[in-house]
């Protein structure tokens, strides 16, 4: 009869998440479904971007208007995991700054620069290559931001937008 109020040897943060309430005298749990967790949100809109071309093609594989129409559906994922997300979670911040980079990405891509060989439009437009560069440099640094905080391994043609450590980051020298 001692048994029944013995403790469990393990209760996972997910199941300890559920738990909405306790009733007594004689015990009970109340459950409620929370949804998906801050991580498990993460790490759907992490995968979500593993697929997109637009943050790791070789830049002359870039066709305009398959760029332009990428960075709308980032945009869009990142507004629907927005939503999702608890507004004081970490990665709000993070996820903000992608959909922004997105916003200047269309805008900036029109600029001109006058100043260019005469070449150029048969390679494409400088203002073009110029904002996706920025883009992608925006969208691999919130990516690093996001693994590292929520501990998600990162692999891939992905993980090649992602900032690296150089020879003098580690604090060392000479």
């Amino acid at each position: 009869m001692r048994n029944w109020l013995r403790k469990s040897s393990k209760v996972t943060a997910e199941t300890a998440r559920q738990i909405t309430g306790f009733s007594t005298p004689l015990g009970g749990v109340q459950w409620a479904d929370p949804g998906p967790s801050e991580t498990e949100l993460v790490r759907r809109f992490l995968v979500f971007l593993e697929d997109r071309r637009v943050l790791y093609n070789p830049f002359q594989l870039e066709v305009e208007s398959q760029v332009e129409h990428s960075v709308q559906q980032i945009r869009e994922e990142c507004t629907k995991t927005l939503q999702s997300l608890p507004a004081s979670a970490f990665a709000v911040a993070p996820v903000r700054a992608i959909r922004e980079a997105g916003r200047r990405f269309h805008d900036d891509q029109l600029e001109e620069f006058p100043h260019f060989d005469g070449d150029w439009p048969r390679r494409g437009r400088p203002g073009f290559f110029m904002a996706l560069g920025a883009y992608r440099a925006t969208v691999g640094y919130q990516v690093a931001l996001l693994a590292g905080r929520y501990g998600i391994d990162v692999e891939g043609d992905l993980a090649s937008t992602m900032p690296t450590l150089g020879d003098g980051a580690t604090g060392g020298g000479s």
